[in-house]
């Protein structure tokens, strides 16, 4: 029998090497245990989903926000119409306000469901395609509030 460490010769039975003092064990060896790749630490399912959820049922509520008001924006392009044949401008401003009123209540919710949508997907949170949902119709839902204050102004 040698030693482990300088290769010098024991006696048997020996616990420690004499010339290096190295220590071993004559006990068998255990069973390798194979090592498994540690995961990425997640949070809980239910603690992770809670920004995609919102994140999307804000963008779908928004866009039928959006969508409602839809008709206020033809009905402000009908009294436009009319209203430059008769030279009155108020109905036109009512619904121009009211056209308003919903693009800035619709931009309040807009925002908050794309970044919640943005920060799931960074964090890599549970969810990934109802954060992915919810930034791709908030940014519709962005691009119609524009639309809507363009057509108000």
């Amino acid at each position: 029998m040698y030693c482990p460490n300088c290769g010098s010769q024991l006696a048997e039975g020996s616990r420690f090497c004499s010339q290096c003092g190295h220590g071993f064990d004559r006990s068998p060896a255990p069973p390798a245990v194979p090592v498994r790749p540690s995961a990425p630490e997640t949070a809980p399912a239910s603690a992770s989903l809670w920004m995609a959820i919102t994140s999307m049922v804000l963008a779908i509520v928004t866009l039928l926000a959006l969508l409602s008001s839809g008709s206020d924006l033809d009905t402000l392009d009908q009294l436009g119409q009319v209203e430059s044949l008769f030279g009155g401008h108020t109905l036109k401003r009512k619904a121009a306000e009211e056209a308003l009123n919903a693009a800035i209540g619709g931009l309040v919710f807009v925002l908050p469901a794309g970044i919640l949508g943005i920060v799931s997907l960074t964090q890599r949170r549970g969810g990934r395609g109802m954060a992915i949902t919810g930034v791709v119709i908030s940014a519709i839902n962005l691009l119609m509030v524009l639309g809507i204050f363009g057509m108000a102004m």
